[in-house]
């Protein structure tokens, strides 16, 4: 259960191959209406396996907000096409019901448009349901251009060029990132252990 205190001091990291069943229970966490939201058509249990197992994590990007005890609150999809020639790159986000209204929806964007920045990516695209009222403010918070759709509109993001500065903050940040969340898996473990273990 997540409350104002399990957010305080918020970790953005990568997440690997690894993480896939953080990845599940936090898209567990999300109501009905949400998943629709986020992935535009009704979402089984066996729907949302499939798209966990499908995740690409070699060729995509997928980045988590963590709490103090490594549980992920929010989660960040950067999709990059097949096709080695493609200059865009598509981003999804979800965040728990409890931690919305905190930034993390943005903290994440800005983080997945670094690293397709870094990638060669000239634009993030973002696509959602007409009726997501959320994504359309995100979008606007970012600075944004949208494309009307009357069935899947769209919003657009222009990135620099990488640069060495962007590389190396990237790199630096992301390492950082690691050992940060390697230290909250472990001591999560300890304290379930303690618990269980009483």
């Amino acid at each position: 259960m997540h409350n104002s205190q399990s957010a305080t001091n918020p970790l953005i990291a990568q997440l690997g191959s690894h993480h896939r069943a953080r990845v599940l229970a936090h898209l567990r966490q999300l109501p009905a209406d949400d998943l629709w939201l986020r992935f535009g058509y009704v979402v089984t249990e066996d729907a949302l396996q499939r798209y966990v197992r499908s995740l690409h994590f070699s060729r995509d990007a997928v980045f988590g907000i963590f709490d103090q005890q490594a549980e992920l609150m929010a989660m960040g999809h950067l999709a990059f096409d097949k096709e080695a020639d493609s200059r865009t790159a598509e981003f999804g986000v979800s965040v728990l019901p409890s931690m919305r209204r905190q930034g993390f929806g943005l903290r994440l964007l800005q983080r997945a448009a670094m690293h397709a920045r870094n990638r060669g990516a000239t634009q993030l695209m973002m696509a959602y349901v007409p009726e997501n009222e959320a994504l359309k403010h995100l979008a606007r918070s970012a600075g944004m251009d949208f494309v009307q759709d009357r069935y899947e509109p769209r919003a657009y993001l222009k990135l620099d060029p990488p640069s060495a500065a962007s590389l190396m903050d990237e790199t630096f940040s992301e390492m950082l990132a690691a050992i940060d969340l390697g230290f909250r898996v472990a001591n999560a473990n300890v304290e379930a252990h303690r618990i269980t273990s009483a």
